[in-house]
């Protein structure tokens, strides 16, 4: 890729800044270019952190910054409070008790602070708010970088700009601290992000933030529009879907690439056959897990290829140690996962380290012969040990899902996205992936939701060159569903002046 114009002017300019970028125009290249860019013009000794929601999206950007990052914090949110601000600073603002390092586990829930800091006192870890509303991560932290002058002093000396991926998701405690970061410490923002792929409401994510730095005068603003995924009908179905980009509709003659089929609920797949090309790969979208699943088996039933995408049993582990058992599973599951790969997942490591490196591998080779003797108990030694070398503490239950997502190979496929052409999966799962063509199911959003609105605009916008929707009948709870679809697409369609089969395929 090369930068365009607007692109150019983004990654050039000084100052806060705040991008909408709507889905497929370069997001995540954008800010790389950016940081890169920035970097190359620093001449002081401080540095940037660049923040994430998961370690997958962390690692991309590494993996994408071709200049050394050694001293540069690149991470996720929660990971650069707690290395950044509460371990180093804690003592200074609840003394000398909390004198121990923390780790996380947000599987413990709480009611109130005072119960958390409690547990954090006597267990050493850190917990999560019952409330999705709220975070008690960002809201500890938040509480250290206002009472410790010395948290502030050593931040401001340290970082000259912070990059923030995916605001929107951002909740309103993480929002007020960063803002406070900006404002009250003096330290640059790049924030991006894109409202309109906020699914993450229903555990407290605050897009109305992303909104209000709109209209913040400390903040220049640019909107990324041009999407490089989708064909162009594609992008006029999801530009018509909010306020923000309707006016990006354009005129088109072919329709092809949109179909609306009307269904019984166990014919789809035969009905979708002549407008699919088998020759490319696709996803199948679905609402819940049990319906991935079975939209899997009906598309096998019906000769078609399809592979269920299951969530995995490590997925539900939420401690600190959680990247552990994934690349476990990812170095027994995958072929071409080397003891390499499982360093460079290794959170604050120095991987470079011939004796470390001599140590995981032992450990790593060992692990696979009990592995294929299926000798759990000695499995479970085994894990604790190399947890214990790398410091991070393994519970038996954990390493239990760790075995039986190795050795159940239906979970396999999670894994090996890459290699898979046709799939089915959720449609939360699919957030940040692509396909030649995408199948989605009208039932599945109310679209008088915000959330859902948002949840099929992520769907749609998956999709490069053909969208496929299904509309039940014969179902009346499926039909009701269908009939509210249709009326929000008339809706939105009704001030262009726009009817549904100027913009799809009626089938």
């Amino acid at each position: 890729m090369t930068l365009s114009i607007l692109q150019n002017e983004i990654v050039s300019s000084k100052g806060n800044m705040i991008v909408s970028a709507s889905a497929g125009t370069g997001k995540t290249y954008t800010m790389v270019s950016k940081i890169a860019y920035e970097l190359e013009q620093n001449h002081t000794h401080k540095v940037i952190a660049a923040i994430t929601f998961t370690i997958k999206a962390a690692k991309e950007i590494k993996n994408r910054l071709k200049i050394d990052t050694t001293d540069h914090f690149i991470g996720t949110n929660n990971s650069f409070v707690i290395e950044e601000i509460i371990k180093p600073f804690i003592r200074d603002v609840y003394g000398l008790e909390y004198n121990f390092d923390v780790t996380t586990d947000y599987s413990k829930k709480i009611k109130t602070f005072k119960s958390g800091m409690q547990i954090l006192k006597e267990n050493h870890v850190i917990c999560s708010y019952e409330n999705n509303n709220q975070n008690f991560v960002f809201e500890l932290a938040f509480e250290i970088v206002k009472q410790s002058r010395a948290c502030r002093l050593f931040l401001q000396s340290k970082y000259f700009k912070i990059y923030i991926d995916e605001y929107q998701d951002c909740d309103k405690t993480m929002h007020n601290f960063f803002m406070y970061m900006c404002n009250n410490l003096g330290i640059e923002l790049f924030i991006i992000g894109d409202p309109k792929q906020s699914i993450y409401m229903w555990r407290g994510a605050y897009p109305e933030a992303f909104n209000g730095i709109l209209n913040d005068p400390n903040f220049q603003h640019k909107t990324l529009t041009d999407n490089f995924r989708s064909c162009k009908q594609i992008q006029n179905y999801s530009n018509i879907l909010s306020d923000e980009t309707i006016k990006l509709y354009q005129n088109i003659v072919d329709k092809n690439a949109i179909i609306y089929i009307k269904s019984l609920p166990h014919e789809w797949p035969i009905l979708i056959k002549p407008y699919l090309d088998i020759n490319k790969n696709y996803a199948v979208l679905s609402r819940t897990n049990n319906d991935a699943e079975c939209n899997a088996n009906q598309m096998i039933k019906s000769n078609l290829d399809c592979t269920y995408i299951s969530r995995t049993p490590i997925s539900d582990i939420s401690t600190s140690t959680a990247w552990l058992y994934n690349a476990l599973a990812q170095y027994f599951i995958l072929e071409k996962y080397s003891v390499y790969d499982f360093m460079d997942e290794i959170p604050e490591q120095s991987i470079g380290d011939k004796k470390i490196k001599t140590f995981i591998e032992n450990k790593l080779n060992l692990l696979d012969q009990l592995i294929k003797s299926n000798n759990q108990s000695q499995i479970i030694i085994q894990v604790k040990e190399l947890g214990d070398y790398l410091n991070y503490e393994c519970e038996d239950e954990h390493i239990i899902k760790l075995i039986n997502t190795i050795l159940n190979k239906k979970y396999h496929s999670a894994f090996k996205l890459d290699e898979i052409r046709s799939v089915s999966m959720t449609l939360h799962s699919s957030k940040g992936l692509e396909y030649d063509q995408v199948i989605i199911f009208a039932s599945d959003y109310n679209l008088e939701n915000k959330e859902d609105i948002n949840n099929h605009y992520v769907a749609v916008t998956r999709a490069k060159s053909k969208l496929i929707i299904i509309n039940f009948i014969g179902d009346e709870k499926m039909h009701l569903k269908g009939v509210q679809y249709c009326k929000y697409i008339i809706d939105r369609l009704c001030p262009l002046g726009l009817k549904p089969n100027d913009i799809m395929e009626i089938i």
